[in-house]
């Protein structure tokens, strides 16, 4: 009998120590294998690798592999222990990456066996090399798999998509990534209720464009149904690692729009407790285990995407926050990964978070930041639309703080002059908007660079001439103690400003006010005193007008 090989475009399946390296053959198996080490014959040009596994207690009919071979070809086969003797090699059904030489491999037949143990050989060039990482058996009559009689979904009672908070993110269907058809009938997920969302990592399968991205979808689809024997793909939705997301399952009635949250189709994704259940795996690879490649992380954009995603899913389908839950919350899994587990109380208080401001725009915004010579940004901006702004806040944003600096009413444009950065380098400000109801979103932000001289600077003061306050600012290139005063023009002293030690490489701000003097002209002066001597020591006028 000819084994069906299957060679597949771009697929990323990282693999690693155990146990998670058999992460992905655990979720699919309803009970682990140990093997034995390989038993390594010649058989022409060809190598074949023989493994043995234990004896399985209770009854499968299928098998799962996982496995790396570094070979252009290979050929998968499996055999039987029966009263009679072995029985024929089988072909394994072979699904294989074209970047890594990752593959999963499965047989599924319609004979039930019980307690018995069987062998895996793989036929390879000689000299290329093989790493099984793991094996499993499964029983696909325990698959509650989402088949059943016809059924006609209810078009959900929900507002208009503009009574939602959450815009999702645009969604790749099952016709652009070429879906086979569900084998069967789907059934509703919800019986009566939508109960959970469930995050899921691919444990591999890695697709960082589009085109990738489409690829790996059909790939674990063609896995899911032809190896594992599944209706369709596992899981409702899928994203790949820069947040573009993928529709996995059909919808139960396709005349709902997305945006208004069409019912879904039950899953294959958590053994034994896929009744009310969302699926959404991320493609990659992200456990870290000692001695393993799995060491994705999610970037900012695909972490931005499925925040988007799990607000959708709870707004849309009324899970509640605390049941947003990883894969491995359910069973015996490193899914999904260490390195996305951590995250889910973030991402539970993210999305809380996402659903009181929403993400639908309240407006749109520009903003403009300029630095001039003296460490000073001056602000600008506009609103290009409203759509409910009641009130405005700019804050500037210094590493993990956000510093408010000003507020406004309305949707009115405006101007700011911030003369308070002190630490020179790139500074960054956000205008975030709130309606009536509370609801915040940044609308506009603007980036400008503080520079550092490379003297010291004592800078004009502004307003000049000024009535009120006016501001002054200086510049350290060395630490020193400084005097800052206001004299009249006959020499008399008016105001100390400072009179204290300062740290080099920052701009300083101070503060005068001419509300108890008369409208002249004055000057202030400022002196660094260093080590041994005066370091710096410079005078510039001022004028009040009353």
């Amino acid at each position: 009998m000819k084994r069906r090989l299957l060679i597949l475009l771009p697929l990323l399946i990282t693999l690693g120590s155990l146990p998670a390296r058999a992460q992905l053959v655990g979720d699919m198996a309803d009970v682990m294998t140990p093997l034995s080490e390989p038993r390594v014959e010649q058989a022409g040009k060809k190598a074949v690798f023989t493994f043995a596994a234990d004896r399985v207690d209770g009854a499968f009919n299928g098998v799962v592999v996982q496995g790396f071979a570094e070979a252009e070809t290979m050929d998968g086969w499996i055999r039987f222990e029966e009263d009679a003797g072995w029985s024929d090699w089988l072909p394994l059904y072979l699904v294989r990456s074209a970047t890594d030489g990752g593959f999963m491999a499965a047989y599924r037949g319609d004979v039930f066996r019980r307690d018995q143990r069987f062998e895996l050989r793989f036929d390879l060039d000689d000299g290329d090399a093989l790493d099984l990482v793991g094996a499993g058996v499964f029983d696909n009559r325990k698959d509650a798999d989402g088949r059943s009689g016809a059924f006609d979904a209810p078009v959900p009672e929900k507002g208009a998509q503009d009574d939602f908070v959450i815009v999702p993110s645009q969604l790749h269907p099952r016709a652009e990534w070429g879906a086979e058809p569900f084998r069967g009938t789907p059934i509703p997920l919800n019986r009566p209720d939508y109960t959970n969302i469930t995050f899921h990592h691919a444990a591999g399968f890695g697709a960082q464009t589009l085109e990738e991205g489409l690829r790996q979808v059909k790939n674990i689809q063609d896995f899911h149904q032809n190896g594992r024997g599944w209706s369709d793909i596992g899981y409702q939705f899928v994203m790949d690692q820069n947040g573009r997301l993928y529709q996995g399952r059909p919808f139960m009635n396709n005349n709902v729009p997305y945006a208004e949250g069409p019912p879904l189709a039950q899953g294959a994704h958590v053994g034994g407790a896929n009744t009310g259940n969302i699926g959404v795996s991320v493609l990659g690879c992200y456990h870290p285990p000692e001695g393993s490649n799995c060491r994705d992380e999610m970037t900012p954009a695909a972490l931005d995407s499925l925040l988007t995603k799990f607000a959708y899913l709870v707004e849309r389908y009324g899970v509640t926050f605390p049941n947003i839950k990883g894969h491995r919350d359910f069973s015996a899994t490193a899914c999904p990964g260490d390195h996305n587990y951590v995250m889910l109380p973030a991402i539970r208080s993210s999305v809380e978070e996402l659903l009181l401001t929403g993400n639908r725009p309240l407006g749109t915004a520009s903003m403009e930041a300029i630095s001039d010579e003296a460490g000073v940004v001056r602000l600008s901006w506009l609103f290009l639309e409203d759509r409910g702004i009641a009130r405005y806040r700019i804050d500037r944003v210094e590493g993990d703080q956000e510093i408010f600096i000003y507020e406004g009413i309305g949707a009115a444009p405006a101007t700011f002059v911030d003369a308070s950065v002190n630490r020179p380098g790139e500074v960054t400000y956000r205008l975030t908007a709130r309606n009536a109801l509370g609801r915040e979103q940044i609308l506009a932000s603007a980036q400008a660079t503080v520079e550092a001289p490379d003297d010291f600077v004592l800078a004009h003061n502004f307003p000049n001439p000024f009535t009120g306050t006016t501001t002054i600012r200086y510049f350290l290139e060395r630490d020193g103690i400084v005097s800052l005063k206001v004299y009249a023009v006959t020499g008399r002293e008016v105001a100390t400003l400072v009179d204290d030690f300062r740290q080099r490489g920052q701009w300083y701000t101070a503060f005068f006010s001419g509300d108890n003097l008369a409208a002249g002209t004055y000057y202030y002066r400022i002196q660094v005193e260093g080590f041994a001597e005066i370091d710096f020591d410079e005078t510039r006028s001022i004028v009040l007008v009353k």
